[in-house]
């Protein structure tokens, strides 16, 4: 996936993504948040900058509060 360094990605962005990766994946969502932390982010949660990685987290904690 190509992604533009200089765009912010949204919350949704990343529960979409969540929803792909755990589904073609057959991961629950520890597993795709650790599996989008290395080939996502490539082990650097900066990468594309403090926004994005927020939108990240918040979809995250989303996503894990909802499988409750």
């Amino acid at each position: 996936m190509t992604v533009n360094h200089s765009s912010v990605l949204s919350v949704d962005y990343f529960e979409a993504y969540f929803k792909l990766v755990g589904s073609s994946r057959n991961y629950d969502i520890e597993k795709a948040n650790e599996y989008m932390t290395q080939n996502f982010f490539k082990g650097d949660l900066q990468i594309y900058g403090k926004e994005t990685y927020q939108s990240f987290v918040t979809a995250y904690q989303n996503l894990k509060n909802n499988s409750k």
